[in-house]
């Protein structure tokens, strides 16, 4: 027959498994599945544009030309930041060995895309801002 005791007692068990899947899965998906993105400002003053290659706080200002674009140093693979190789003008990851050209599209190694194009605005004051997603 039916014994109350012994499904009392089940019930009381899975019920313990069930919190204790929502209290270890809850943080994890959470950390995976909804993450805050925050937007970083990154300005380049006038005196920091006169070199081909400026670098800071994660981005690359490049100029060519009289034009200047910039670039994430973030690599598209796992995120390392890519350096800049003045001799041979490539971007080069030092965690995995991917490489890039001057327009950041990618060359060799395990990152299969290109980086990261980032809109610039030149202000009133002649800096050069960016936005960065972080």
């Amino acid at each position: 027959m039916f014994d109350r005791r012994k499904f009392i007692k089940k019930s009381a068990v899975w019920s313990g498994y069930a919190l204790a899947a929502v209290a270890i899965g809850l943080p994890v998906f959470s950390f995976v599945g909804f993450r805050k993105i925050t937007k970083k400002k990154i300005a380049f003053p006038p005196d920091s544009q006169l070199a081909p290659v400026n670098f800071k706080e994660g981005v690359y200002l490049l100029s060519h030309k009289d034009e200047f674009y910039a670039l994430s140093a973030r690599c598209p693979h796992l995120g390392c930041t890519v350096n800049f190789d003045a001799v041979s003008k490539t971007f080069k990851c030092p965690c995995h060995g991917s490489a890039f050209d001057l327009l950041g599209k990618w060359i060799s190694g395990p990152a299969r895309k290109n980086l990261q194009p980032l809109p610039i605005k030149k202000n009133s004051n002649g800096d050069i801002e960016t936005v960065l997603k972080i």
